[in-house]
């Protein structure tokens, strides 16, 4: 396996929110490889075989997604699995998403990933893999927790998404990003990390796992050549609000009493005897 010395040539904060350019980086990494900063292991870009990839492909196809549609581009669509914080009026409880018991075989296919991802995880990453383990044990109920060695509880499937540069958020600081693309009939989608001057081709069946909190990156425009394209990206993560979640029977019963309160309240905004 190739490795690769992280070096920062610039900063890059002025990118966010911009479109990846090809003009943006001069390296572009298509085989597998460990990177490194300061001798130590930091992120991984590996081929997953297709004995691991055949069934996710499936799911990606087959799952039911949310479509957005944008002005001269590819319609993007998501679907999410696994556990899910509260959201505020919306979805007021721990859960896990509609998709995990609606697609239950669908769910089961991208958590039964999970082993194999562990595996390189720790293989490749062993001192991250220790930190994200113990942090979610330490933090997440196990009521959401699908894989006891795994430190994710939510996948998503993300089909022609080609997000501009950003850092990530929402996941539990300090853990690593784990993306796998799956694409066919597809051209484009490098992802660059512009402070470093690199970027990992995006490959179909390739895993990358890399600090998304902490480094800049963003994809290039996607571009289809044949009819029907798909470039799905799989992404494995907890969501640091879990860390607020009850047990489950907890949830639904703190949903039941919050109903009831703002029924409540409801009832009394219209009664014209309140005062």
């Amino acid at each position: 396996m190739k490795t690769f010395e992280l070096t920062k040539i610039r900063d890059c904060d002025n990118l966010i929110k911009q479109t990846p350019k090809k003009s943006d980086y001069n390296i572009l990494i298509d085989e597998d490889t460990l990177f490194t900063k300061n001798g130590i292991n930091v992120g991984l870009y590996i081929k997953i075989g297709a004995e691991y990839t055949k069934l996710i492909r499936e799911a990606s196809i087959n799952t039911k997604y949310v479509k957005t549609y944008r002005t001269n581009a590819l319609p993007t669509q998501s679907s999410v699995f696994g556990s899910l914080p509260r959201v505020a009026l919306r979805n007021d409880f721990c859960r896990f998403s509609a998709q995990t018991k609606n697609e239950k075989e669908n769910a089961n296919i991208l958590f039964n990933f999970l082993p194999k991802l562990t595996e390189i995880y720790s293989k490749y990453l062993p001192d991250q893999y220790d930190h994200d383990l113990k942090t979610i044990q330490e933090s997440v109920n196990d009521d959401y927790v699908i894989e006891k060695k795994a430190p994710f509880t939510t996948a998503n499937i993300n089909v022609n998404h080609a997000i501009k540069y950003h850092r990530d958020s929402g996941n539990f600081r300090g853990n690593l990003s784990n993306v796998l693309i799956l694409k066919d009939g597809i051209i484009g989608g490098e992802l660059v990390f512009p402070e470093y001057g690199f970027a990992l081709s995006q490959e179909d069946s390739f895993l990358s796992i890399f600090n998304g909190q902490g480094e800049i990156h963003g994809c290039l425009p996607i571009i289809k050549t044949k009819e029907n394209p798909y470039r799905a990206s799989i992404v494995y993560y907890t969501l640091e609000n879990m860390k607020h979640c009850y047990l489950f029977k907890m949830e639904v019963s703190r949903l039941q009493n919050t109903a009831a309160v703002r029924a409540n309240r409801r009832a009394n905004n219209i009664d014209p005897r309140a005062k």
